[in-house]
């Protein structure tokens, strides 16, 4: 069974609430599986480049949080 098909069946069990971390959990796969699909859809070198971009942006933040501590 998949994780999404485990936290369909706690969903509609209602015999209790999920915890923070699987709402958290199923929150990043659906993320996940929509940016997996939204490269899919676009040409391979525009995916490469948001890619790209998205390291080099997070790369600069974290080196700018490191410099300012």
């Amino acid at each position: 069974m998949s994780k999404k098909e485990e936290f369909a069946k706690i969903f509609a069990s209602g015999s209790k609430m999920p915890s923070t971390k699987l709402l958290r959990e199923l929150s990043f796969m659906e993320g996940w599986d929509a940016c997996l699909k939204y490269l899919g859809e676009i040409p391979w070198n525009e995916a490469m480049n948001e890619i790209a971009n998205h390291i080099e942006t997070n790369r600069s933040e974290k080196l700018n949080d490191y410099q300012n501590e």
